[in-house]
């Protein structure tokens, strides 16, 4: 990125740039004196008042272009550390754009870069590495979880706590040095304990950082719901009642989806990818083949999946293929249709690994009543099948909606109420403890955890107090990619990549 190195005075807008809107606000950093912004406006530069709204007119060549509001931020006390000045516009795409040439083409301004703004930020050391890696968390979130945590390295409590742990290495590493330079006048049981006390605090602190780390969250980042089954088992239907609109195609013509189709579901603050796959079927069909085949790339990776079961039409052959997966929902669909029950009854669904499952209609939209054959499911187990057993939840997922637990049904009950409330209960579950999201602090954290484990395991052997201090300095790599002192450039680039113009 060329502007690393780059110190011209930027401009550009910091609002929507897609449609018109409202007011727009127009953000320049970079210049050296306020006053020689002075023939672009009406108002007197002398009288500006720092961090206080002013009325003016933006004018040149005695032709006035706008009417708006300007905040002035001085060095130093700015989102960039320089003079910044923001506008506050009338929002038409026309107008913000003729504004930003004026300054561009008269004032020595250029267009500034995706994150520009908060790379000079980072630069300037007014955000670090891992709060620039928040802020982006925050830009770019799905979820309320994302968000939150965006908030809270940034300037929170995740923040916080790698200042704290920081702040407690400065202090392991001074009582080291203390051992080192004032043994004498300490003494050396002083000195010892002062060093204990200050490598537990230390461990304390990462420990607790460390077990958010535990387990896989990629998932969690931009969670996908699948939808599998062979083919005409109602994927498209269910895909098209969940998304309120007739995205799929529907058909009884076998294999109508070759592709993957997908799209964003709102519930309970998170953004889910919704994919209805290929069906899955033996196939000469070469472009039908590689859909399939997606379908199972799709399947590994997901963060909820349902398995979807024709009882009229399955091949239970071609169920083998799905023997390994775990899924959390089973639907076994058409159950309002004649001979329901004796279809079932003919399927060997013993190997199906499932959390949850009932009876499904898509035509209607709902959950069979609870008789006849239904299902029993254990907890991680496999799939048994019985005769009139009464339909309930397993023992590893217990679905909570806002309106409290979801009952199992005596009549029918809708299907999108069950299938949201198994979803939103797991990822709550999977995130009650706050884990972690960003991949680089997961593995500083992890590292340092490492080094720690090690350093605990031969800390009683280590007599020799300049090898202690050392062991101890190993630990101030780790923290300093952490907290963001040590800024790669690759990192830098996979960050600034994710940035809108104008932040």
């Amino acid at each position: 990125m060329n502007f690393y190195t780059d110190d011209h005075p930027i401009i550009a807008c910091s609002t929507g740039t897609q449609s018109n809107t409202a007011i727009a606000v127009i953000r320049l950093s970079g210049f050296k004196e306020l006053l020689s912004l002075q023939p672009f406006f009406s108002f007197s530069l002398n009288k500006i008042k720092p961090r206080f709204s002013h009325l003016t007119n933006i004018v040149f060549n005695d032709q006035i272009f706008d009417n708006g509001l300007m905040v002035f931020f001085p060095e130093g006390e700015s989102y960039t550390s320089e003079n910044v000045l923001e506008l506050s516009v009338h929002g038409n795409l026309l107008n913000i754009q003729r504004i930003l040439d004026i300054f561009i083409k008269n004032a020595g301004f250029r267009a500034a870069h995706p994150g520009e703004f908060t790379y000079r930020a980072l630069k300037n050391k007014k955000l670090s590495l891992s709060q620039v890696e928040g802020l982006d968390m925050l830009l770019n979130a799905n979820s309320n979880l994302m968000l939150t945590q965006g908030l809270d390295i940034l300037q929170g409590e995740l923040h916080a706590q790698y200042l704290a742990l920081y702040d407690s290495f400065l202090k392991l590493k001074a009582a080291v040095e203390i051992s080192i330079d004032f043994s004498e006048d300490v003494g050396e049981e002083e000195s010892k304990k002062l060093f204990n006390y200050s490598f537990s605090h230390f461990s304390k602190i990462l420990e607790s950082l460390h077990a958010r780390t535990v387990g896989n969250v990629s998932s969690l980042l931009s969670p996908e719901v699948v939808l599998v089954g062979q083919t005409n088992a109602g994927k498209s239907s269910l895909f098209n009642l969940l998304v309120k609109q007739n995205r799929s195609i529907v058909s009884n013509i076998a294999g109508t989806t070759r592709d993957y189709i997908s799209e964003l579901i709102h519930i309970d603050g998170t953004n889910y990818k919704l994919v209805d796959t290929a069906g899955i079927r033996e196939s000469k069909d070469v472009i039908e083949n590689i859909g399939i085949d997606r379908a199972f790339e799709i399947l590994n990776r997901a963060f909820f999946k349902i398995l979807i079961i024709n009882p009229f039409e399955t091949n239970s052959d071609y169920l083998e293929k799905l023997s390994g997966v775990e899924f959390d929902l089973l639907l076994i669909s058409h159950w309002d249709k004649l001979d329901f029950q004796k279809k079932i009854s003919l399927l060997d669904l013993s190997k199906i690994r499932v959390n949850f499952s009932a009876s499904a209609s898509f035509e209607t939209g709902s959950i069979g009543p609870i008789s006849g054959n239904q299902f029993l499911v254990g907890p991680m187990g496999p799939l048994k099948t019985g005769s009139i057993e009464p339909l309930h939840f397993s023992g590893s997922i217990e679905p909570v909606m806002k309106n409290g637990p979801i009952e199992p049904p005596s009549k029918t009950a809708p299907i999108e109420p069950l299938v949201k409330g198994l979803l939103s209960e797991k990822f709550h579950k999977q995130t009650a403890n706050s884990p972690i999201l960003l991949e680089r602090h997961r593995q500083c954290i992890n590292e340092l955890y490492l080094k720690k484990t090690e350093f605990s395991s031969k800390i009683s052997g280590i007599d020799d107090i300049a090898i202690l201090s050392s062991e101890v300095n190993i630990f101030s790599h780790y923290l300093s990619e952490l907290i963001g002192i040590l800024s790669p450039d690759d990192v830098l680039n996979s960050i600034f990549a994710n940035f809108c113009i104008g932040k």
